[in-house]
């Protein structure tokens, strides 16, 4: 063996020696190659620093190089480009001018050569000069204070650098590679265009001169080696890095050991054999039979010992073995038959077993819990490790002990285990039996907590037997029967039955209870006081073997409060708290039963209260409750004629009948009228209240509550606009006229979110010269399919659903924007507009707001005029008399539109500081004809005129009424006579003709 040893370190050397000699020629190579590059590059910077140093190069205009950089460019083939730059980095010129207004103060190398103002070497880059991949070299210029005059630039083509790593005399295979300092390629052999610029992709040896022998990607070996460039600068500037093919060298070394090594093994393997020929027939063969023999007698098996040995020596040692074998299986088979025993009765029961000494070893172990531990450490959690520890050591005065554990199990689950601890007589060891009881615990766990929950539950529980006998109660059982266990134990159920139920609800509770084992349902049942209650009972059957029921547990829980409340909630939801007549909800839930019988006429009455809002404003929402409830009660002397009374809200009441005949409804509606005529007590006051009835029935008028109320509806507003006080019965005619109101409502939004609305102006003239002073704006309607739509149709829905605010204020902003362009072309006019009431009782209104709208234009209060009607100005309301009031004082005109034809209260007319009437067209048509008509509009001209007032005359359509209305003293005039409305471009013409 040392001979060996000695033979193969011998070959080992001569390998290492083999493959240190290859190393060793690819690093002079490659140190012989990296001379010729760093040769090149001192040229290149040799040539740099006397170019530096030329006089050409001191005084320098821009855009013109000095001709000695081009004889430098051409003793320097490798040279792409040569340039000049200022101190800031403005490049002066190159010897190819192929690019103006470059800057190379960005440039790391322009920065490190004016620094440190020494030869400075670059890195990969495109060069803006000639838009090639370069490495650039740069050096400064200096005046004799050697202060940076310009700083000199050379471009190295990168593709020529390549072609000259071409012409080296390298192995076949090699690569070859220059990188910058950020380790990216900026010359290769062989060269691929595609990798200039790319990072190194290759681990190189982290130390220079250094060989590193790799495999490549193909699996072949490779020596891999990096020399800088510029010694100086061996980790900041270039590097040449080598792969030179190295796996020939490596075969050559490994061919040589394998041939030396193959004839030594050769060699070995004859001796090896001759001697082992020698040993087979002397010792091996009797050797191999005591073996065979010895390992029979392991396997406690018959031995079989050959009797060929020729030797007296083995056959002495043959005999005695065959004996002691012998009594050896024997006892063997006798332990054997026993440890069976045991094994079997241990498998039988659910425990594991362990043998353990006084120090806690593991002797030996059986079942799942040891898991193939040698110490009880292993397998206890620490606590339960030291008790078991404390109880070993007491075995002599106490054999026996026992106790419990919990302890996470391989189910991630929280087992407890019970550890029995024997003493084994004669020895110093115990015996270990573990059980894992957490199912006993749990079900011992869920006992306790079935008690508990039986005794604390809030609800009631009974346990009977089979026929309904008390065995047992909680004490929940009691709080809510008021009977005590020992009262109730032994007798059956109907301890607690009320009365309330019939033969036949307990025969079917039973029936069920004996068919499916189960019940539940609500139940009333009597308390031992006497007093009934309702409870919510479940009972659940027990089954024994056999599946019989022997059992029957009951859970109830006392519902007497819920149902009050239930009751209460109900109650709430379907009448109307202040006349606690039936509100909406309960009048369609009778209608939808009521309609439920198609042979059935149905009538109902809806009734709404005759300016019931008035009371409500002046004498409150308290008296006008009152008011609610005393005609509430009013009504309830119809319930035997009526099915249902209700209120459905506000003033609003419906009486739901049968009838024969439409002449029995109207009789109902009168009787209606009769009991409100009587007046009411409201406080100190007497009032006296009437309403307006809409009558319906079904199913002509409809087949669902919805239609019903409806049409009623529809026929009570009809009865309003009869004068009030009475009743109307729906028609086809009322359906028609709210489809066709729904139409023009419909269309009347989308008019107004399409813009379909237009101002005309009707001109208004100066009576004494016929001059237009003053236009009124009048809203027209582009209706796409029926045109023209008149105001007159649209205006009262407009105001009725609220939509006037946003026709006005489309009003006034048009009205607005006309002024404007009026005053651009130098007409200054007084345009009116019509203001709706609604716009000055709504709460929400944005009249305050027009004189700002008016400032931000540029325009004045003073150039309109607002027309109201005489209702708005009589109007009561604060709100209204305040919105009057602010508009007058911020500078509009008012004027009172269709005078004549109202109240025309003089006092309010200079209570509200007017200042202008209207005579309405119906008093100027007839004053060519009629004196009375004439002597009308004299005494309003005079009257106005006395007051202050100006006049303005509607509807003049001759000469005729001009003349009259002239000589009367009218100021204004208005009408056909003059101009028909028109649009604004139209009225601009007018007011251009003169």
């Amino acid at each position: 063996m040392p001979g060996l040893l000695v033979i193969l370190a011998q070959l080992l050397d001569e390998h290492s020696e083999i493959l240190q000699q290859s190393e060793f020629k690819a690093l002079l190579l490659a140190e012989q190659i990296a001379t010729v590059q760093q040769s090149d590059i001192n040229e290149t910077k040799e040539l740099l620093t006397l170019l530096a140093h030329h006089p050409e190069l001191k005084t320098i205009k821009p855009g013109e190089c000095p001709a000695i950089l081009t004889y430098a460019q051409a003793l320097a083939p490798r040279i792409a480009n040569i340039g000049i730059a200022s101190p800031n980095g403005h490049v002066l010129c190159t010897v190819l001018n192929s690019a103006n207004h470059i800057d190379i103060s960005d440039r790391l190398y322009f920065q490190d050569a004016n620094r440190t103002k020494r030869f400075s070497v670059g890195q990969f880059q495109h060069d803006r000069s000639i838009n090639k991949a370069t490495v650039n070299f740069a050096i400064s210029v200096l005046n004799d204070d050697k202060q940076v005059l310009h700083t000199l630039v050379v471009a190295q083509s990168l593709t020529k650098w390549s072609y000259a790593l071409a012409k080296l005399p390298l192995p076949a295979g090699s690569k070859v590679m220059i990188s910058d300092k950020q380790h990216n390629i900026i010359a290769q052999y062989p060269f691929k265009p595609e990798q200039l610029g790319q990072p190194l992709k290759l681990s190189w040896p982290s130390s220079s001169h250094k060989a590193k022998v790799a495999e490549d990607q193909f699996g072949q070996n490779r020596i891999y080696l990096q020399l800088p460039l510029e010694p100086n600068k061996p980790h900041t500037s270039l590097q040449i890095h080598f792969s030179l093919p190295f796996e020939q060298a490596i075969n050559a070394a490994n061919q040589k050991v394998a041939t030396t090594l193959s004839l030594f093994i050769l060699a070995i393997v004859i001796i090896i054999w001759q001697a082992k020929w020698q040993l087979n027939h002397v010792l091996l063969k009797p050797l191999k039979s005591l073996q065979n023999a010895m390992s029979q007698f392991t396997n406690s098996e018959p031995v079989n010992w050959g009797k060929d040995q020729s030797s007296p020596e083995f056959l002495a040692i043959t005999q005695q073995f065959e004996i002691m074998a012998n009594t050896r299986l024997n006892a063997e088979q006798a332990l054997t038959h026993k440890h069976a025993e045991l094994i079997a009765l241990l498998t039988a029961l659910p425990d594991s077993y362990l043998r353990i000494n006084q120090s806690g070893e593991i002797l030996m172990s059986h079942g799942p819990y040891s898991q193939g531990a040698k110490v009880i450490q292993d397998i206890f959690p620490t606590h339960v490790f030291k008790r078991v520890l404390a109880q070993l050591a007491l075995l002599e005065e106490q054999p026996y002990s026992q106790l419990e554990f919990s302890q996470l199990a391989d189910d991630n689950i929280q087992h407890v285990y019970e550890c029995r601890i024997n003493h084994i007589s004669e020895h110093q060891q115990a015996i270990l039996i573990i059980r894992d009881i957490s199912q006993r615990k749990q079900h011992e766990e869920a006992i306790s907590l079935a008690a508990l929950v039986y005794k604390n539950s809030s609800e009631g529980m009974v346990i009977t037997d089979a026929n309904g006998f008390i065995l047992d109660t909680n004490p929940a059982f009691s709080e809510v029967t008021g009977f005590k266990r020992e009262e109730v134990i032994g007798k059956t159920t109907n301890i607690l039955s009320s009365g309330k139920h019939n033969r036949q609800f307990y025969s079917q509770m039973w029936q069920q209870i004996s068919e499916q084992g189960r019940w539940q349902g609500e139940i009333i049942n009597r308390r031992k006081n006497g007093e009934l209650y309702t409870e919510w009972l479940t009972i659940n059957s027990v089954y024994n073997a056999h599946n019989e029921a022997y059992r029957r547990v009951a859970i109830f829980t006392d519902i007497t409060d819920r149902k009050r409340k239930d009751e209460l909630i109900w109650h709430q939801a379907h009448f109307d708290q202040l006349t606690e007549l039936a509100n909406r909800i309960e009048l369609k839930r009778h209608l939808k039963y009521q309609l439920e019988d198609k042979q059935a006429n149905i009538g109902i009455l809806l009734l709404d209260l005759d300016h019931f809002k008035d009371i409500n404003d002046t004498l409150g929402h308290y008296f006008g409750d009152q008011l609610l409830t005393e005609v509430a009660d009013r009504l309830v002397s119809l319930q035997s004629e009526c099915s249902l009374i209700s209120r459905i809200g506000g003033d609003e009441f419906v009486l739901v009948t049968t009838y024969n005949d439409c002449e029995q409804l109207s009789k109902t509606a009168e009787k209606v009228l009769q009991l409100l005529n009587p007046s009411i007590s409201l406080g100190q006051e007497l009032c006296h209240v009437s309403a307006s009835i809409g009558i319906a029935h079904a199913p002509r008028d409809g087949d669902t509550s919805e239609l019903l109320l409806k049409a009623a509806d529809q026929a009570m507003y009809q009865a309003k606009q009869h004068g009030r006080n009475g009743f109307a019965f729906f028609s086809a005619h009322m359906r028609e006229q709210a489809e066709h109101r729904m139409a023009l409502l419909k269309d009347l939004r989308i008019a107004l979110s399409q813009q379909q609305f237009i101002l005309y102006y009707q001109p208004i003239v100066a009576m004494k010269d016929q001059s237009i002073v003053k236009a009124e704006a009048l809203i027209r309607w582009r209706h796409p399919e029926k045109g023209i739509v008149s105001p007159a149709l649209f205006i009262p829905l407009a105001e009725e659903t609220q939509l006037i605010h946003g026709i006005g204020e489309f009003i006034f902003s048009t009205a607005c924007d006309t002024l404007c362009a009026l005053n651009q072309l130098g007409h200054h006019l007084q345009l009116s507009i019509n203001v709706s009431p609604v716009q000055f009782t709504a709460k929400h209104s944005v009249l305050n707001d027009w004189h700002q709208q008016l400032t931000d234009k540029g325009l004045t209060t003073e150039q309109f005029v607002i027309e109201i009607t005489e209702g708005l100005m009589m109007n009561a309301l604060p709100r209204t008399q305040q919105r009057l009031t602010t508009l007058t004082k911020q500078g509009f005109a008012l004027a009172l539109d269709d005078f004549g034809t109202g109240y025309s209260s003089l006092a309010y007319l200079k209570q509200m500081d007017t200042d202008f009437i209207k005579i309405d067209k119906r008093f100027v048509d007839g004053i060519a004809n009629n004196a009375d008509d004439l002597a009308l509009c004299e005494a309003m001209i005079m009257m106005a005129h006395q007051l202050g007032l100006k006049v303005i005359a509607e509807g003049i359509e001759t000469a005729t009424q001009h003349q009259l209305l002239l000589q009367a003293g009218c100021d204004f005039g208005q009408g056909f006579y003059y101009a028909k409305p028109m649009p604004k471009d139209e009225l601009v013409k007018l007011l251009n003709t003169g």
